[in-house]
Parts: structure tokens; sequence; C-alpha cells
């Protein structure tokens, strides 16, 4: 979508604008391609229905197109990106905040910005234990005060484990902007759980592992 309203932009610069202003307009286009790319990386859509609320947490669910609901979190936080941005680099730090995690290691670190890592998610008896590894991308842009991170599952990065069901598909995308010492935080959540459930079981209980990864994070970036 940004590539054909990029292209179509730049055609009728070249065609019809003044060498002179043409400066004007191309600075136009990066900004026409950096929106566009941003709007694309978030679900469409607004039929969010809200779930649950407490904390200053909102989540809502919306209909997915396996049936299982996708999740969006927006919540405000006392705290910095910095701070943020230190508890996401920290993966074995999982434990004590992302909901449910048994287990979570890194694999693979490209650099600062780029990581793969293992979560290994328990859940109760007799319903098996879930894992992924998961690739990580962080983007902080100092000017705006914003961060954003994306998380995208990648199934086969890792060997299959006797009891455990690795998760086939999963996409996270967070956004964080900083304003007076306090963050306002937008998470979106896609993923499909695998295994045998029914996705009305998995439904059920949709808002309550973000609601409480976002009550431990909140209780991290207190200290």
């Amino acid at each position: 979508m940004a590539g054909n309203v990029a292209a179509s932009f730049a055609y009728v610069i070249r065609k019809y604008s003044p060498p002179m202003k043409r400066k004007i307009y191309c600075l136009t286009l990066a900004f026409l391609i950096y929106s566009v790319g941003v709007l694309a990386q978030a679900p469409s859509g607004n039929n969010w229905h809200l779930e649950k609320e407490g904390n200053g947490i909102q989540v809502f669910t919306t209909a997915g197109s396996s049936g299982i609901k996708r999740i969006k979190v927006s919540a405000v936080l006392n705290g910095t990106l910095n701070q943020v941005s230190a508890i996401f680099r920290d993966i074995a730090r999982q434990k004590d905040w992302v909901y449910s995690t048994r287990r979570a290691y890194l694999i693979q670190k490209t650099d600062d910005e780029h990581l793969l890592y293992y979560n290994q998610t328990a859940l109760p008896w007799p319903v098996s234990d879930r894992d992924i590894a998961i690739r990580m991308k962080l983007d902080e842009d100092a000017t705006h005060h914003t961060l954003t991170i994306m998380q995208t599952g990648e199934p086969t990065a890792v060997a299959l484990q006797k009891g455990l069901v690795r998760v086939p598909h999963l996409s996270g995308l967070w956004q964080f902007r900083e304003t007076g010492g306090q963050l306002h935080a937008d998470y979106y959540l896609d993923i499909d759980p695998g295994g045998s459930m029914p996705a009305w079981v998995v439904n059920m209980f949709a808002a309550k592992g973000p609601y409480e990864t976002f009550v431990n994070l909140q209780k991290l970036l207190h200290g």
C-alpha cells in the first residue's frame, strides 16, 4: 500500500512540479511514506470491544480471522522510554512480568535493536505449555519521544520439544510515547496458541494475560 501511494505521488512530482518546489514535495513524500508505513503496522478496524479495565489499563478485543480474538491494550504508565527499553532487552527477566512465562532466554542478538528469543508459557493442567521463538525489533525515536517494538513469531527457529505445543502464529506491536514522566502505551496482539483448544475457550481468557502483563510491567517501572 505504502509503495503504491508513494509511486503515484512521485509521478505527480516529476510531471507537474516546478524544479524549485521539488524539494518541498520530496519532503512531503518522505513524510507520506513514513505515515502510511506506521499506519500499516497497527491492526485496522474500529470494532474493538472493552473487555477489562483497571489501574489505568484498558483491554479491548476484536474478532480475528481464525475465530480467536485479537487484543489491543491501551494504558498510561509511570516511567520512561529508557526503562521500558531496558526491560524489553532483558529477556531472562520476562518471568517477572510477561504473564505466565515459565522460561525465556536469548537465542541471538544481532545488535541492540534486533533480538531473537525463546519463550515458554505455563498453562494449567491438563492443557500443555506453549512455546515459540520470537524475533523482536526495537525502534526508538528520540526526537518524538517514542519507542516502537515489533514482535514476530518464528515457529521453526528452535526444535520442537516433547510435551510442549508450538505456537504457530504470533504478531505483536508495542507503541510507547513519553510525555512528562508518563508513558502512553498501545499494544496489539494477534496470536494462535495452537493445539486442540477450541477458539471459544481461548477467547474466555483473552483479556487476562495482557492485563496482568501490563500490571506487572507497571510494577517493574516503579522499581
